[in-house]
């Protein structure tokens, strides 16, 4: 063989080897975890509208069943509304003797679905194998009636625990082992100084419960301690300076992500000083932001705000991809499903809006 011929097979085999070094690395990168942060090849999802469902009143609460894809909704009305995500079905409501609703909460393992009424009472459906709607006909009241509308309601992790809020009072029951009673546990007076709890959510444990209200205090209780509570009697307070209307867990983080009066939403990492962990995501036109819900995997954030519009956040990145404009009055309440291929909102413009991720 020449040297002419040696010196081409070296660059041959040079560039053979540079493709396999090159291409090694971009097998490994596309196959990282979409979930993590510093993955650069995640696409961000793109929303339309999909369908929409005029109720005729205002809504002020919807949740997503991820079990059999349907949206739970209320508001001003005796029935809770089951709508198919699809758009195909048609199911049966939930009737009721109540006025109307203001919020829920659902926990798909356990089987539960709570609802807080406009008159003060908490209401329970157990999951119904055997129904169209896949819940109970019949339902739990608890005995405990609150003097003003229930503003929130959540239900802890393991599903042993409810609590809701009205005025400056939160109520918090605990489930028998058998399931089939409920006892009043808890009971928190004027924790926040006498002003009304908008918003509350259980940590990762049964054991703590975040509220927030119009004092504009972050407040955290460890519900092992006492039975009864009032104001102080918290482990830790954290002053906002602004009002807040909703809040969220980040459970992957130990995060809560607040929704303010002024637009603003911020993260609060509940494991570091109130001081230092403060961190402004972005705002929604200097209106109050009634809703958050929170991807699985802890990066796609959804916010419905009074400015009639739903926001969608990147929280790698911090920063509003999308902005969903199809209501036409406040957006009281989202939900977004465990695959993130719908996001479904209510308004105070009677309407329902179930939005579709689009093919990638």
């Amino acid at each position: 063989m020449t040297s002419r011929r040696r010196i081409s097979a070296k660059i041959i085999i040079l560039i053979l080897i540079g493709l396999v070094s090159f291409i090694v690395p971009i097998g490994i990168f596309l196959n990282h975890n979409p979930g993590n942060c510093n993955n650069k090849n995640y696409t961000l999802p793109k929303y339309d509208s999909f369908k929409d469902f005029d109720l005729g009143f205002k809504v002020f609460s919807v949740i997503i069943n991820n079990s059999n894809k349907t949206v739970v909704g209320a508001g001003n009305s005796s029935e809770i509304y089951i709508l198919d995500l699809d758009g195909k079905k048609d199911y049966p409501t939930l009737q009721t003797e109540f006025n109307g609703f203001r919020s829920l909460a659902l926990n798909e393992e356990v089987g539960h679905l709570v609802g807080g009424t406009t008159d003060g009472s908490v209401v329970l459906w157990q999951s119904g194998k055997s129904s169209k709607n896949g819940w109970s006909k019949d339902y739990i009241i608890f005995p405990e009636k609150q003097r003003k509308y229930i503003s929130s309601v959540a239900i802890s992790r393991s599903g042993k625990l409810i609590a809701a809020s009205s005025d400056d009072t939160i109520f918090i029951w605990e489930n028998s082992e058998n399931g089939n009673k409920w006892e009043l546990r808890y009971r928190i007076f004027s924790g926040h100084s006498g002003s009304q709890v908008f918003d509350l959510v259980f940590g990762n444990d049964d054991q703590t419960l975040f509220t927030v209200g119009n004092d504009r205090l972050i407040k955290i209780w460890n519900l092992d301690t006492q039975y009864t509570m009032n104001n102080g009697d918290e482990i830790s307070s954290y002053n906002n300076f602004l009002t807040i209307n909703s809040v969220i867990f980040r459970a992957n983080t130990n995060e809560l992500i607040l929704g303010t009066n002024n637009g603003k939403i911020k993260v609060w990492n509940t494991q570091k000083q109130p001081e230092i962990a403060e961190e402004f995501i972005g705002e929604h036109n200097s209106q109050p932001v009634n809703a958050l819900a929170i991807s699985e995997e802890g990066k796609l954030l959804v916010s419905g705000s009074n400015d009639d519009q739903i926001k969608l956040w990147d929280l790698c990145t911090k920063r509003s991809f999308k902005t969903l404009s199809k209501h036409t009055e406040w957006v009281r309440s989202v939900d977004i499903s465990s695959d993130k291929i719908y996001i479904v909102s209510g308004s105070l413009d009677q309407k329902i809006i179930i939005w579709k991720r689009e093919k990638e």
